[in-house]
């Protein structure tokens, strides 16, 4: 499993899976600012993010250890099963048991952002009881995604209602940290708000020593998206905010070296940017974490 685990300095990242899907909505509605041409050349580079007219998505999330502390980033879809995605059921849970992982171990839920696809282990159902997944953690988000996922419009518009299944009951319980800016997880992992996707989404720079890399939520939801930083899926809030975002997060990749981690891209995520004939690209694996 070593392919599934990096170190960046003193601190390691392990890539866990919740479910990998071909996602329902046409490429044509997802992405429908893209010409269905336009996707040619990145079906050659990266054919394992496509099934025929759709997108195959990993649902990634990840766990974080650095300096005494367990860190997990994003709790994917869920038990299930997720009728949406062809009833599928998450397996995040038995990946965590893999790497002999107890949920009590478990000190913060860094969430970041409040689609679906990134809470859905929140919370379980004990004995038709929901009680949290990760007793002893604090879960934490931007406040920002807290108010817009409570407006009605956006609640109107999602596919069931899981704002009030796994996130609610965290602030009920007082278990919820919903912060109004950057913040210090440990002194080697920092939350930084990349706002766009949603209003306050959120990745995660990872700098122990000389080195850098950064888990970028979905500030990147496919690798075209590193050479075409313009285009928007239907899920980007602010198409205008989106890109700004994707622009200087990858200027500030590149400027320091740093390795970029991908929940969306094919498992483990593991990557980093390249230049070739003066565009971005994605590249599997991680060249160097030097700053």
């Amino acid at each position: 499993m070593d392919d599934l685990r990096m170190k960046v300095g003193n601190v390691e990242i392990v890539a866990l899976s919740d479910m990998n899907i071909s996602y329902p909505m046409p490429l044509e509605e997802l992405w429908s600012e893209v010409p269905s041409e336009d996707w040619g050349p990145f079906r050659e580079r990266y054919p394992d993010t496509f099934d025929g007219g759709r997108m195959r998505l990993e649902i990634g999330c990840y766990l974080v250890r650095s300096q005494g502390r367990t860190i997990l980033i994003d709790t994917g879809y869920g038990p299930g099963p997720i009728e949406h995605v062809g009833g599928l059921r998450g397996r995040l849970m038995a990946d965590l048991a893999q790497w002999n992982v107890d949920p009590q171990q478990v000190d913060t839920v860094f969430l970041s952002h409040l689609h679906a696809d990134h809470i859905g282990w929140n919370m379980v159902d004990d004995g038709g009881r929901m009680v949290p997944t990760f007793p002893n953690a604090r879960y934490v988000a931007h406040k920002d995604d807290l108010a817009h996922f409570r407006e009605p419009h956006v609640k109107a518009a999602g596919r069931f209602p899981y704002l009030e299944w796994y996130v609610e009951p965290l602030v009920d319980l007082g278990l919820f940290d919903a912060i109004t800016g950057d913040l210090d997880l440990t002194g080697e992992v920092k939350a930084v708000h990349t706002p766009g996707h949603t209003p306050g989404h959120m990745s995660v720079v990872i700098a122990s020593g000389s080195q850098r890399a950064i888990i970028e939520g979905d500030v990147l939801v496919h690798p075209a998206q590193v050479t075409e930083e313009g285009w928007n899926s239907h899920f980007d809030a602010d198409h205008e905010l989106s890109t700004k975002t994707r622009s200087k997060l990858l200027n500030q990749v590149e400027a320091d070296g740093a390795a970029v981690i991908a929940c969306h891209f094919p498992k483990p995520g593991f990557g980093h940017v390249v230049r070739y004939e003066g565009k971005r690209y994605w590249q599997v694996g991680v060249q160097s974490v030097e700053r």
